[in-house]
Order: structure tokens, then sequence, then C-alpha cells
């Protein structure tokens, strides 16, 4: 990822429509569907600037990593202390065991994903899980992806053969960012015949936009509780490690 991606991320991590409603919708499938307890240990791979590895510190026994020492720099700015610049093969806390694992828009920056994957999985405890998010369909691919070094983007049967070929049993697989998907496709498509165009995914939009796409998106947790959705813009996906 471009380094000048870090700050921008760290100062609108916690109030951009997109990011707030992904958090929303990543908590509500941990604590709906595993009901983990306080003294659960949860490893965020991938942390970045740590907004989502706060919330997990609120209520779990949370680690992070990253591979940018900036990403970390901005973790212990946000006064978590369990946030390592590493790998996962590097991770100093090599003994530990997770209930839970996170990769959220992470494998699809990795040249080996079944390789990271397996590397999670020697680390998750048994009946443990995982949880990965990742980008929906390669003909959305754009300026973002390009900017964000990004190795591929996924199908629902992707994402779950990677995790199968991992060891891993999936529980859940669904596309999310559904609602918003018809208006993205056209914005993403017309971009193409827009030459020298900027990226602006993460533009801050008005306060009034912003809090309505928030509201529409984050919606999606409740659906997710009961539905798998046919198609988004991005894929969600919960696993588990068998005994």
């Amino acid at each position: 990822m471009e380094e000048q991606l870090y700050r921008k991320f760290y100062e609108i991590e916690t109030t951009h429509w997109w990011f707030s409603a992904r958090q929303k919708i990543v908590l509500d499938i941990i604590q709906n569907r595993l009901a983990l307890p306080h003294d659960a240990k949860v490893l965020d791979v991938g942390c970045g600037t740590g907004a989502i590895l706060a919330e997990f510190a609120r209520q779990y026994e949370a680690y992070g990593t990253d591979t940018s020492p900036l990403a970390i720099e901005y973790c212990h700015k946000r006064g978590i202390a369990n946030a390592f610049h590493c790998t996962l093969k590097t991770f100093p806390l090599s003994d530990l065991r997770f209930d839970l694992i996170t990769l959220l828009d992470v494998v699809e920056h990795v040249d080996e994903d079944v390789g990271i994957l397996k590397q999670a999985y020697q680390l998750i405890k048994p009946n443990g899980h995982i949880l990965v998010a990742v980008p929906a369909y390669e003909f959305l691919w754009s300026q973002y992806d390009d900017l964000n070094h990004h190795k591929r983007r996924y199908t629902k049967s992707h994402l779950m053969h990677v995790l199968r070929e991992s060891g891993f049993t999936v529980e859940m697989c669904s596309y999310y960012n559904t609602i918003l998907f018809p208006t993205a496709l056209v914005k993403r498509l017309s971009e193409r015949f827009i030459k020298g165009k900027e990226d602006t995914t993460l533009d801050f939009p008005a306060p009034l936009i912003n809090s309505t796409l928030k509201s529409v998106f984050g919606f999606e947790r409740f659906l997710l509780r009961r539905f798998s959705l046919p198609f988004g813009l991005s894929l969600i996906a919960l696993a588990k490690k068998d005994p």
C-alpha cells in the first residue's frame, strides 16, 4: 500500500461511511455468530492504523500485526500497545493461540493467499475461527486497486476454495456492500473512459451524504444475520478450524 494512504486512513477511519459501516458489519458477525467471551484472544492481521483493532481491544484480549511501520505508529497513537510491525511468520508472540483471527481486506495484497491463510490456521485454537473480507469481482478493478497494490479480486467460489484449501470449514460466505452495488458499478465502469482522473474512493463526502451512505451500507449487517447476499462490491467469510 502507498505510505500516504496510512495517514488518510488514520484521519478518516472512524468517520468515513465505508470504514464505519464495515466495522459495524464485522462486529455484528462476531457478536451474533461467535459470542466470544471477554477473555477471548483476537488477532487482527494487517491491522492498518488500528480503528477496528481498537474496538477489539475494548472487548477482548486483542493483538494486531502490520507490515508497515507507519501503520503501527498510528496504532500506538490510538493507545494500542499490542500492535506489532511483523508478518505472521515473524509474530513475536508465536506461542499464543487465538480464538479468532481477522484478515480484513488483507488477503488480496499478498502473492500467496493460501499461504497466509495456512499461517493463520497454525495460530488458531481448535474450534477457533477466521474472518476474511476481500474485494469482489475482477471486472470491478479500478485505480483504487492499483493504488493499494492489490493482486486480485475474488468471487464467492474462489474465496471459499482458498479457505478450504487452507484447512478451514466455511461456515458463512456472502457478498456485501450490495445495496450500493449498482451505483458503484456505473461509477467504476464510467471511470475507465475518463483518462487521467485521480481515484476518489476515499474522498470524504458531504456530512449528509456520508451519514446516508453509512446507514445504507451498515443496514446490511441485519441482512447478513439471515441471508447470503447474491452480489456486492466485497465478500466476507467466516470459517472454522476443526478440532
